[in-house]
């Protein structure tokens, strides 16, 4: 049953980011203004993929396994806080995020309910060691996104 259930949200997350881009788009913007941070995106899960919408109209779909924003959905209610990407071991280093100068990275997983449905990211071309508040900030504007999700399932 639970993996119908699974099956059931994938094939609605393509539609929920339609309607919910906008909102979506806003907290993105929010999350850069409040974070200053240069990139920030709320992404939702599309099966094995993700999309990610960014404060601007563009949105990008990818491989799970290849986001950074990912990893809040490969270990779920966990915040995901990396002060400095270069600073990882190389086997781990997420080569996309590199290339493109994202440098430190916050995520934190969004539920609507008890389902995860993606994760909201900040990332910085600098390193940066993000606070416990600011981190919790990050929750709070997750816990905010998955109930506005919650409002279309």
């Amino acid at each position: 049953m639970k993996s119908q259930h699974r099956l059931n949200i994938d094939h609605l997350t393509p539609w929920l980011g339609e309607v919910c881009a906008p909102s979506f788009r806003r907290v993105a913007l929010n999350c850069k203004r409040l974070f200053n941070v240069p990139v920030a995106a709320v992404g939702l899960r599309e099966d094995r993929h993700i999309r990610l919408f960014f404060s601007g109209e563009s949105q990008q779909r990818l491989l799970v396994d290849d986001a950074l924003c990912g990893l809040p959905l490969a270990i779920p209610a966990e915040q995901i806080v990396i002060p400095d990407l270069q600073q990882l071991p190389e086997e781990l280093q997420p080569h996309l995020a590199l290339a493109l100068g994202v440098r430190s990275y916050a995520g934190v997983p969004v539920f609507a309910g008890r389902q995860l449905l993606g994760s909201l990211s900040i990332a910085d071309h600098q390193p940066r060691q993000f606070d416990v508040r600011e981190v919790q900030r990050l929750k709070d504007l997750a816990v905010w996104t998955g109930a506005l999700l919650d409002l279309h399932l």
